[in-house]
């Protein structure tokens, strides 16, 4: 599905809506609860990601940039040719022209702290302040062991839409070489056109098909779920084509059920992940008793993306880096990774911490 936006005059901006979905998706069932943040960035109620020209830190570092606010995240940078970097390296220095990247509740609170303009002020001049970390300290800190590795994955796919081979692909940019991916289809030309074309576009998953309807808890109770990372359930590309949300959303909520109760009636301690895809924000509240962990709501998603996109068509370079697996990416990580608990501490300190592991904090939950 292809969605035009346009951004004044005679510009309009070309939209890939199910590639878009596929890579939240593809992200999303990696991370619990990375959907609820995409959401809320993409919404107009809470943080949004803005532009900003700063003339007072031309001549300064990107890791001078991340300081010197203090209500909103620094997240990047674009640059004058319009190249997006999202968390670049630390002594990038800001050129004329160039424009910062935030994370902040609204335009207005984007305003440069001059407490840390001081400090900066004061550690150029020769001097090293005891708050801040240098650069190079910053940069040859010892990494958080972390997934940062591919590994090999075994991934089921519950059911099939337009979206599925997009996902397929996305997917295999995450996983290791001689990774596996599952889809259960009761569909023929669907497993013909995954036998005779999409195995030939995947080099990281062997692809395996197993007949049946995720509707269908038989058929759920043969796969064994426990022995996959990941499972991801689609909504039915049927219904979908005939514009029957309600009756998609039915079928996934039936499929979360019969999960739910093969769950709880197993020994097996539960070690995978579930995210659904669902047509109405509405019936989420429903799918809250069950055991997906995530929710994709598309259309939801697709239109807050599109409103984005027509208040400022940079936006989208942001997210063509975040959603990408070559890209920087948001990660949800413990607290305990970088601070003690239940001790006070400053947002400062937080970000001090973070870089020297190679993250930077852009906030909690």
């Amino acid at each position: 599905m292809k969605i035009t936006s346009t951004n004044g005059g005679d510009e309009a901006l070309f939209v890939y809506a199910n590639e878009i979905i596929a890579r939240i998706i593809a992200q999303s069932c990696r991370q619990r609860g990375l959907s609820v943040i995409l959401s809320s960035l993409l919404s107009f109620q809470g943080d949004e990601i803005y532009f900003k020209h700063e003339s007072a830190l031309v001549g300064r570092t990107f890791y001078d940039a991340v300081f010197s606010y203090d209500k909103c995240s620094v997240i990047g940078l674009m640059l004058s040719d319009g190249t997006v970097k999202i968390f670049p390296r630390l002594n990038t220095i800001i050129n004329i022209g160039d424009q910062i990247i935030f994370i902040a509740e609204d335009d207005h609170k984007i305003i440069l702290s001059s407490d840390y303009l001081s400090r900066i002020n004061y550690e150029y001049s020769g001097s090293k302040s005891p708050l801040l970390f240098n650069h190079n300290t910053v940069l040859l800190s010892n990494p958080v062991t972390r997934r940062a590795t591919k590994i090999i994955e075994r991934n089921l796919l519950l059911g099939w839409n337009k979206k599925a081979p997009l996902i397929a692909r996305e997917l295999d940019t995450y996983v290791a070489r001689g990774s596996e991916l599952h889809i259960l289809t009761n569909s023929n030309i669907i497993t013909q056109f995954i036998n005779e074309q999409l195995v030939n576009e995947l080099t990281e998953q062997k692809i395996f098909v197993h007949s049946g309807s995720f509707t269908n808890k038989f058929d759920l109770e043969k796969l064994n779920l426990f022995s996959y990372d990941y499972v991801i359930l689609l909504a039915n590309e049927e219904s979908e084509q005939q514009n029957l949300i309600e009756e998609a959303d039915a079928e996934c909520l039936i499929c979360l059920l019969y999960l739910k109760d093969i769950i709880d009636k197993s020994n097996n301690e539960r070690t995978f992940s579930i995210i659904a895809e669902m047509y109405d924000i509405r019936n989420c509240q429903l799918a809250n008793r069950t055991c997906a962990d995530d929710f994709i709501v598309s259309p939801n998603l697709i239109s807050k993306y599109i409103s984005q996109l027509s208040e400022n068509k940079n936006i989208k370079k942001v997210y063509d880096v975040l959603l990408t697996a070559d890209g920087s990416e948001i990660y949800l990580c413990l607290a305990s990774m970088f601070v003690p608990l239940e001790t006070p501490i400053s947002y400062y300190q937080i970000l001090q911490e973070t870089l020297k592991y190679q993250y930077l904090a852009i906030g909690y939950r």
